[in-house]
């Protein structure tokens, strides 16, 4: 006979002696505890370290440094990433160190990852929040492109600074739903500012 604590609910066979509309709603219920843990319902805000920045991320993140070259200058850079489904979300983030080289910095972050996927020229959309410092660079994109395997691929790219700190926050995917999207987006904040205007 089937008691509620019996493991053998587990295994994936409803003992005959369970009425059918409770074996549906122990499925419904199932189905729902698994959309429920899944990684697309499990975001939760991490703090971005060296920085004041929040970010919002539906997974936990693997950390990774490397330098790189940017803008003609190798620059130290640290990346949090994470694989949510089909979406990979990133934050990668470095101290150019001196103002006069930000611009050029974030322009050829944004130039690198439209050169990945082979996007065309995107519209261009400026971005602001509050803490960004204003520079021509501070932008949003959504790219639409190839993986190097030729499937195809979108991208959503934030560029932004504060200070000689640049932030390239990043989600990439056979597709972008707002679903998979907007707590990301609407995640990124420095932390410490005040909320009056």
């Amino acid at each position: 006979m089937f008691r509620s604590g019996d493991p053998s609910c587990c295994k994936g066979a409803a003992p005959a002696s369970i009425p059918r509309a409770r074996r549906r709603t122990g499925a419904l219920a199932a189905g729902l505890l698994v959309a429920a843990c899944s990684p697309a319902s499990d975001w939760r805000e991490l703090e971005v370290p060296g920085t004041t920045l929040a970010v919002r991320l539906p997974c936990k993140p693997d950390r990774q440094q490397r330098t790189v070259v940017v803008a003609g200058q190798p620059l130290a850079m640290s990346l949090q990433s994470c694989q949510a489904g089909d979406t990979t979300y990133g934050l990668a983030t470095a101290d150019v160190g001196d103002p006069a080289r930000v611009d050029a910095v974030l322009t050829a972050l944004a130039e690198s990852a439209r050169g990945a996927i082979g996007a065309p020229e995107p519209a261009v959309a400026a971005f602001a929040m509050p803490g960004v410092t204003p520079y021509r660079g501070d932008v949003r994109l959504r790219l639409a492109g190839r993986r190097p395997d030729g499937r195809a691929v979108e991208e959503s790219l934030t560029l932004f600074a504060r200070g000689t700190q640049v932030f390239q926050a990043t989600a990439l995917g056979e597709a972008l739903p707002d679903s998979a999207l907007a707590p990301f987006l609407e995640g990124l904040r420095f932390r410490g500012l005040s909320s009056a205007p």
